[in-house]
């Protein structure tokens, strides 16, 4: 599902510093600069009539038709193309066709498809909402929640030798980092202090570990250390030990994946907390704390 992100980054990268940031950063920063509210609410409903019912609507009802209160579909369609995320799918033979979903209220959901909407033609899916998530020093943090987010190439096959990760059914288009990028600029334009997912598997946790950290430090140390003791293994077998319960700690007690906070931080109130001594040591001392072993 998100397998292409192993192969563009080897390490965390936490986007804290210019040093971190990828080689195409700065042009996505002078594209998201250059795009107006306007453009990006293109088409949107402004008549009398929706600016009336938006003033006695109550703050959860405003821009209902809109993606995440902000996009319109056309104005999403404009940002994908000036971002060159839709060039990067013809590239590769696709005629991309973005279909966004905001009719249930708390998630929408946004598609791209290649030439025709149809489950057989799927390029991308996500889901996304907002949610508060307290952070140590950071009480009402409110996060880009992405809650389900799927990329692949319809067209491509597994080889014989590759292994799938669990849930996947084909392999990823090899764009997961510039769309990752795109989605930490829309958490800042949306005034989100970062991006956030609850991670359902263990390689989840690792992919989206590449740019995220858990909030709390003992899950953040004990995850850590499980990366480091499955490194020998490809991710999808490793993800599977984990799933089927065959990885134990040093007292042999089973491992239980939990899928909770996974932060992305953006603002500097999110950011106290995971650059803070107090967070590294605790993470620290548990992730040297803890061993796992494979239960055969």
């Amino acid at each position: 599902m998100l397998r292409e992100l192993i192969r563009a980054v080897g390490q965390r990268l936490t986007f804290t510093k210019a040093d971190d940031l990828p080689p195409f950063a700065t042009r996505f920063d002078r594209i998201f600069e250059s795009l107006s509210k306007s453009e990006l609410q293109t088409d949107a409903d402004f008549s009398e009539e929706a600016i009336l019912c938006d003033l006695f609507a109550s703050p959860g009802e405003r821009n209902r038709d809109l993606f995440l209160g902000f996009y319109s579909e056309e104005g999403a369609k404009l940002a994908f193309e000036r971002y060159g995320f839709f060039d990067m799918l013809r590239e590769k033979g696709f005629e991309p066709l973005l279909i966004g979903d905001v009719s249930d209220p708390d998630e929408h959901r946004l598609q791209i498809f290649d030439g025709k909407q149809s489950v057989d033609r799927l390029l991308m899916e996500m889901v996304v909402s907002f949610k508060a998530q307290r952070v140590p020093g950071h009480p009402h943090g409110r996060y880009l929640f992405i809650n389900w987010l799927l990329m692949q190439d319809p067209d491509a096959q597994f080889e014989k030798d590759e292994h799938p990760l669990p849930g996947q059914e084909h392999p990823g288009l090899g764009l997961f980092f510039y769309y990752g990028y795109m989605l930490r600029l829309m958490a800042i334009r949306l005034g989100c202090d970062g991006l956030m997912n609850h991670p359902s598997y263990y390689h989840n946790g690792v992919l989206y570990g590449k740019i995220s950290h858990f909030v709390d430090p003992d899950v953040e140390g004990r995850f850590l250390a499980l990366e480091r003791d499955l490194k020998h293994l490809p991710l999808a077998e490793a993800s599977i030990l984990v799933r089927e319960g065959r990885v134990v700690d040093q007292r042999g007690v089973v491992f239980e994946w939990q899928p909770v906070a996974q932060v992305h931080p953006i603002s500097s109130e999110s950011m106290k907390w995971f650059n803070s001594k107090a967070y590294s040591r605790a993470v620290r001392i548990v992730r040297n704390s803890t061993h796992f072993s494979v239960r055969t």
